[in-house]
């Protein structure tokens, strides 16, 4: 488990690393910006043979991205626990390779932008454009893809050499 904690960790402080050097507006987004933390939920989600275990890190990790980098409470913390449900959901229907997480890493980021939209324009008074959506979508998937892909096979590597096959 410590391996799975280091590396949401390492997402975690790549997301504000990230969004400062390839610093982003609404009308200017960059093609290098993801949300690594969900894509680090992703990867990790199949070695973890103990549920409680996976959703425990997925809400102390929305509430930490709420607390240091968005400045909410809780708003995040809900989306990455119905975020990691729809992961677990994928993953039941998903064998586990480099394409299909892949796939469930772009739908899990989608998830979470569109689920950020509908929340934001129904509780905020700040109008957001549906077209500014889907360019967020767009745009964050060349970065999640090439994320992914590399986590996939470190990962895979470093659970193989210390010979974990599910966390407990």
């Amino acid at each position: 488990m410590i391996v799975s904690i280091i590396y949401l960790v390492l997402s975690f402080i790549l997301d504000g690393f990230m969004s400062n050097i390839f610093s982003s507006t609404l009308t200017d987004i960059s093609y290098f910006t993801t949300i690594y933390i969900i894509i680090s939920l992703v990867i990790i989600y199949p070695y973890f043979g103990n549920e409680r275990k996976y959703y425990f890190l997925a809400i102390v990790f929305g509430l930490l991205f709420d607390i240091l980098y968005t400045g909410t409470f809780v708003f995040n913390l809900v989306l990455f626990m119905v975020i990691g449900i729809v992961i677990k959901l994928l993953n039941n229907i998903f064998p586990f390779n480099v394409f299909t997480i892949n796939v469930i890493s772009v739908i899990a980021i989608s998830s979470y932008h569109i689920l950020s939209f509908i929340i934001l324009s129904l509780v905020s008074s700040v109008s957001y454009d549906f077209v500014l959506l889907i360019n967020i979508i767009v745009h964050s998937i060349l970065m999640t893809i090439i994320y992914t892909s590399i986590s996939y096979f470190v990962m895979k590597f470093i659970y193989g050499k210390f010979n974990v096959k599910q966390i407990k």
